[in-house]
């Protein structure tokens, strides 16, 4: 499966010291690393990358290496972004909606995009972390 995992997921997982159901979360996608794929826009990359501790960086960019792809934000085409502003959303959430359609994504892990489901044709799903945990990696 493709995923896309947002920036909160890597705080929670990488910025705290206590065992979230995101840090559980990439602990089964390094554990089996060739049946899923993980992508995110670079503005992901660069929002956890300043907002985590300085202790922790070096770890999430060791998990980004490993097994995410990074895109520029620019290769998002801007009708999809668009067809995603035109519901109503934020800038910020039509563009993740639009990055997760452009990747072909089965789903968006989030903690705070849950509005997002309201759409029902998205073409994506949107899940927590302990969501995907329980129906993913069962």
């Amino acid at each position: 499966m493709r995923f896309v995992i947002d920036s909160n997921e890597y705080i929670f997982a990488f910025g705290s010291s206590l065992e979230t159901p995101a840090h559980k979360l990439l602990d089964e996608f390094l554990n089996k690393p060739s049946l899923h794929t993980i992508r995110i826009p670079e503005t992901i990359f660069e929002e956890v990358s300043r907002n985590l501790p300085l202790a922790s960086i070096h770890e999430f960019h060791k998990f980004i290496r490993e097994l995410t792809v990074v895109d520029k934000d620019s290769l998002v085409p801007f009708d999809i972004g668009a067809k995603y502003e035109a519901m109503n959303l934020k800038m910020a959430d039509a563009f993740i909606a639009a990055y997760t359609e452009w990747v072909g994504a089965d789903a968006l892990i989030s903690e705070n995009r849950h509005f997002i489901t309201r759409r029902p044709d998205l073409p994506f799903k949107v899940l927590t972390a302990e969501t995907c945990l329980k129906t993913i990696f069962k």
